[in-house]
């Protein structure tokens, strides 16, 4: 049994500007996935000046399918070159003194202010013993005897 759709059929402009609106919410919010549903949109909104669809559900189906399809196909590659860059430590100077302590059974150097986890443990150092950090990277500091 065939049923009327729900949803009347949507206007192009309205498909179109939609999707522009969706584009620039995600220019101010910074969301990744907005971009994609936007793009599906307008996608579908230049498609129906073609194709004719019959009801306002299968515009929105297909809009959402498209932004589905490029959201997870794009994903990858545009996540990556934002979270490519490398953390630079440029702040802090190494090569100055700091303190050893243990917390909890963990190995940290008290340096410019901050306790730095010690990423190359000591063996027969001691708590309390001044050592010089030789780099810092990753919130880990490296340490070798003052």
């Amino acid at each position: 049994m065939i049923t009327p759709g729900l949803l009347d059929l949507i206007p192009s402009w309205a498909l179109i500007a939609l999707g522009f609106a969706l584009i620039g919410i995600e220019m101010l919010l910074g969301l990744f996935m907005l971009m994609w549903f936007g793009i599906g949109l307008i996608a579908v909104g230049l498609l129906s000046f073609v194709v004719d669809f019959e009801y306002g559900e299968i515009q929105l189906i297909f809009a959402f399918a498209i932004g589905s399809v490029l959201l997870f196909a794009l994903r990858n590659k545009v996540i990556a070159k934002r979270n490519a860059k490398e953390e630079i430590s440029v702040t802090y100077q190494t090569g100055g003194i700091g303190k050893l302590s243990l917390h909890n059974d963990t190995w940290m150097v008290f340096y410019h202010g901050t306790h730095w986890q010690v990423a190359n443990p000591p063996a027969e150092w001691q708590e309390g013993q001044r050592v010089r950090v030789t780099k810092i990277e990753l919130n880990q500091a490296w340490i070798e005897p003052e």
